[in-house]
């Protein structure tokens, strides 16, 4: 996986007193978990709606202004975890533009972890002629393809898909697939 943001994140941090931490919580300035996400966002919205949804959503539904809407693009499931690919656009409702792409790993309804990836431009590459796994005899890597969506131009921007693709390995000697990275790619026809 190549992650150039973590948007929850457990860090090693020194714990406050009991009793500070209650005061916070209570006021509403502490979170068990951090998200970057519009403002209005709220962390446990998104966090459970990442494992849970089965199509899209919208991070804050009170406010559908913020125009920010995430969809569930495929699922693989390696070592009892499932990986779901999300696509971020943004705009009016009649043009959603690509933002971003993001990779939550769950352990049922439970978000164990959720990274922004980077998009990169992969026309004429097997990424995104193909629509099977990509497999190598002499490797025991597979990439696997796990879905696509076509996003409109804007400006200078050409309409393009967005494909995913979820890496596995298999180490010598064992019979379980284990993860090994993520893609996402942008074709232009």
């Amino acid at each position: 996986m190549s992650p150039h943001h973590t948007l929850f994140a457990s860090r090693s941090r020194r714990r406050p007193p009991a009793l500070l931490l209650l005061l916070g919580l209570i006021l509403g300035l502490a979170a068990p978990t951090a998200v970057a996400a519009p403002a209005s966002a709220g962390p446990v919205v998104l966090a459970g709606s990442f494992c849970t949804s089965s199509g899209w959503f919208e991070p804050n539904p009170a406010n559908p202004s913020i125009g920010t809407t995430y969809t569930l693009v495929g699922a693989r499931t390696t070592e009892g975890f499932a990986y779901r690919y999300w696509m971020v656009q943004a705009g009016s409702s009649s043009s959603q533009l690509y933002q971003y792409s993001v990779l939550a790993k769950c352990n049922g309804i439970f978000l164990v972890s959720s990274t922004e990836l980077t998009t990169t431009t992969a026309s004429g590459t097997i990424y995104c002629t193909r629509y099977t796994d990509i497999s190598s005899p002499a490797s025991l890597v597979t990439e696997r393809y796990v879905g696509e969506r076509g996003v409109p131009g804007s400006g200078l921007v050409l309409p393009s898909t967005i494909r995913y693709w979820h890496g596995e390995t298999l180490p010598f000697g064992t019979a379980i697939w284990l993860y090994h990275s993520s893609y996402v790619v942008r074709c232009f026809w």
